[in-house]
This record gives structure tokens, C-alpha cells and sequence, in this order.
């Protein structure tokens, strides 16, 4: 095997490697959260605040995708927050089995 060989397959695998790194980092970065969305699920929250529909589930389930799927910055994470709070705050709907055992 000569010299030139050796060197094109030894930069082919660096490269190789260089680009499978990149593409593990790059895959396990978080986008940062659109105004949007969080405008969305603050809307679904005022909903269930008013008592216009029942959204502790979907509050739940939003709030939980969107831990896990963005970053956030101080003032997303304050919005977050205020919907977590209004969350804990209203009371969950009470099941009609219990209520007329009572």
C-alpha cells in the first residue's frame, strides 16, 4: 500500500468522525421556544382559568412537551411559571361519583 492511499483513508475516516460527532451534537440540542408557542398555551390557560373548558390535562401535557422539547429564556421560564401557578392554583374538576357519595 502506498503512502498517498494511507493518507486519503486516514483523513476519510477523520472526517468520518469529525461529521458523526457533529451530528450527535447538533441532534441533541434543544431549539429555543417560539413566542408562539408559549402565546398558544398561556391561551389555553386563560381558558381554563375563566372555567370556558376543562384543560388540566392538555395544561399538563403542553407544559411537559414543552420542558422537554425547548429552552427557554428568564422571561419564557417567568410565563411558564405563571401558568404552572395558575395550574396548582384552580381546583381540579370534582368527579360526580364523589360528589354524590358525600
Amino acid at each position: 500500500m502506498n503512502a498517498t492511499a494511507a493518507m486519503i483513508g486516514f483523513f476519510g475516516i477523520v472526517i468520518a468522525m469529525l461529521c458523526a460527532v457533529g451530528a450527535a451534537y447538533y441532534s441533541e440540542r434543544k431549539p429555543e421556544m417560539a413566542d408562539d408557542d408559549l402565546k398558544y398555551l398561556e391561551d389555553v390557560a386563560r381558558e381554563h382559568e375563566q372555567g370556558i373548558t376543562d384543560n388540566r390535562k392538555r395544561l399538563l401535557w403542553l407544559i411537559h412537551m414543552i420542558e422537554n422539547n425547548y429552552t427557554f429564556s428568564g422571561a419564557q421560564t417567568a410565563r411558564l411559571n405563571r401558568v404552572r401557578l395558575m395550574l396548582r392554583e384552580t381546583k381540579a374538576p370534582t368527579d360526580e361519583k364523589t360528589a354524590s357519595t358525600e
